[in-house]
């Protein structure tokens, strides 16, 4: 059975079925409780264009290449996101990293985007 929330300020609505086809793998999932209550959540606050704009954004979005240096900061940052999200996670022991000396001083540098943005999924 399907449910439809809407936005009536901005005049957006979605129907949200028991089960959805993933478009990437053609994989069908349950629509789980969490996501359910955001998309209350959202049609009641009148943003549910902006749930919807982002999660096509993080979907459509490619997975940065992990190389050390700053992206092993960011998936140490992810992984604690996941577990407190999601109550149980289990974190893989890093791989040693293989680098040659040019690709270690690029993976020193941080992007501040990325890191502003895991500071903002954390509330900071």
């Amino acid at each position: 059975m399907s449910n439809t929330y809407t936005d009536y300020h901005n005049k957006i609505a979605i129907t949200v079925p028991e089960r959805y086809i993933d478009v990437k793998t053609g994989e069908s999932y349950a629509v789980s409780p969490k996501i359910i209550e955001q998309i209350e959540y959202h049609a009641d606050n009148s943003t549910l264009n902006h749930l919807i704009m982002s999660a096509l954004h993080h979907y459509l979005s490619p997975k940065p290449i992990l190389n050390g240096g700053s992206a092993e900061i960011l998936q140490q940052l992810a992984d604690i996101r996941a577990i407190l999200e999601n109550g149980v996670y289990q974190i893989q022991p890093a791989a040693k990293p293989k680098f040659r000396k040019d690709q270690t001083d690029a993976a020193k540098l941080l992007d501040m985007k990325d890191i502003e943005d895991i500071l903002d999924a954390f509330g900071g």
